[in-house]
């Protein structure tokens, strides 16, 4: 006897709950998208259904005009960026912890700040971390609510400070504070608590950055760029590649990267790049930013990465990563977006990586997962300042106008100035007799830069 295929109905189940019909489904499906999801994969997540069962529900509701669903070709929810934004800043509310009224006061300061959600998220996460530690909630530390005078409050704030770096420096002897220190006076700032210019310094809270240089010796080896490539190029994922190498030979900041205009960009008669860098205040405005735009004059070896990103990035669109948006704002939230994406991007490829020049460097790139995030696309600005300033023989004015430094001091303190065993390598090459120089000679004096 022939036997008869039923196909299988899909269960009416939401979180495992039963639901009457598939418009009950639809409307999770619709509230789900509201709440800021957009993948197939992040939905059934959320309704508790496979993703590929909410990819066939999703299909259905593209074609029912009231749903107002619509996909990319890659299966995703298409969302204005204002849409996005919105659905980010709900999760970022719904977080219980997010809920006390300490940090929901500290949210709408950063809010009102116009920091994006995402960071916002990461600065509320040290906070939590600190409460942990010290096994206190957060509205302890700022006496929320409890009527103290200003002046006690913000002992208050500063004994339980000092209680947390005793731990901190004993858990982390290696790792900056910085981060922490300024995440920790922005929840006080928040709740009025402040600090005169220089005052933090006594408590252990001033933001001056310590240890400065700490991280002038990192980079990417050869093979581990060499690695990177060959992946990328294998997944076809050109847009990384592109930030990747236009980044290793421009120094640029991630802003600067990620706002890259076709316009900016001239290959005749002279190979010439500007970026924006709004870290450099000095009167010039792009997206909405102040900042300075930077002429840099890169070598062929660059001019040849960018003309392979023009070649394999979409065509004949204003930006290099992203369409125009027609409005300054919106492509701020666009190079935005793109930069948290390429920095996500990169945090797993690193993942990946072996032969790390030592742990720090790995850590910077990757963090330690609570009180340092990892600076990723920074990396790439370091990476920069080491093998160009080997090319050039450590020429330190030409590294610093090519990467964006507003003087040598920085790039040489902070990024990489003439390492030791070349200093001695120098040293065992020259030959200076006091008794014997010439100080007129023709050579000397050529010798002597002015």
């Amino acid at each position: 006897m022939a036997q008869t295929l039923v196909r299988r109905k899909s269960r009416l189940r939401i979180k495992g709950l039963k639901v009457k019909d598939r418009e009950k489904i639809k409307e999770a499906i619709a509230i789900s998208v509201q709440n800021g999801n957009s993948t197939t994969r992040t939905i059934g997540v959320d309704i508790g259904k496979d993703h590929s069962t909410v990819s066939r529900y999703l299909t259905e509701m593209e074609h029912e005009e009231k749903w107002g669903i619509k996909r990319d070709v890659n299966g995703n929810i298409i969302t204005s960026l204002q849409e996005h934004l919105a659905g980010e800043y709900r999760r970022l509310e719904n977080e219980p912890f997010n809920q006390l009224p300490s940090i929901q006061k500290w949210i709408t300061y950063l809010k009102s700040g116009g920091i994006p959600p995402r960071r916002i998220q990461y600065l509320v996460n040290v906070v939590h971390g600190i409460s942990d530690e010290l096994k206190i909630m957060p509205e302890t530390i700022v006496s929320y609510g409890v009527p103290v005078d200003s002046a006690k409050r913000k002992e208050i704030a500063i004994e339980y400070w000092r209680n947390f770096l005793a731990w901190f420096n004993i858990a982390y002897p290696q790792m900056q504070k910085t981060n922490t220190i300024n995440t920790y006076r922005s929840f006080l700032a928040a709740h009025n608590i402040n600090f005169a210019h220089g005052e933090g310094r006594r408590y252990g809270l001033s933001t001056t950055p310590e240890r400065l240089g700490e991280y002038k010796d990192i980079m990417l080896t050869p093979a581990q760029i060499d690695w990177i490539n060959r992946q990328l190029e294998n997944e076809g994922d050109w847009e990384a590649w592109s930030f990747m190498n236009i980044d290793l030979h421009t120094g640029a900041r991630a802003f600067a990267m990620a706002s890259m205009s076709w316009d900016r960009i001239e290959f005749a008669p002279l190979f010439r790049v500007e970026q924006f860098e709004p870290k450099v205040k000095r009167g010039d405005w792009y997206l909405t930013k102040e900042g300075k735009w930077w002429v840099k004059y890169p070598t062929e070896e660059c001019k040849t990465v960018v003309e392979t990103a023009r070649d394999r990035l979409p065509k004949e669109r204003k930006f290099l990563f992203f369409d125009d948006a027609k409005s300054d704002k919106a492509n701020t939230l666009q190079a935005s977006y793109f930069m948290t994406r390429m920095a996500v991007r990169f945090k797993k490829i690193f993942s990946e990586l072996d032969g790390w020049l030592n742990e720090k460097t790995r850590i910077y790139a990757l963090g330690d997962g609570l009180y340092f995030n990892g600076h990723p696309l920074h990396l790439f600005r370091h990476t920069m300042a080491q093998y160009y300033l080997a090319a050039t023989n450590w020429s330190l004015a030409y590294v610093a106008s090519l990467g964006g430094w507003e003087n040598t001091e920085v790039l040489n303190k902070c990024y990489g100035g003439i390492p030791e065993h070349i200093k001695a390598q120098i040293a065992k090459s020259l030959h200076v007799k006091f008794d014997t120089m010439n100080l007129n000679s023709v050579a000397m004096i050529q010798s002597i830069k002015f």
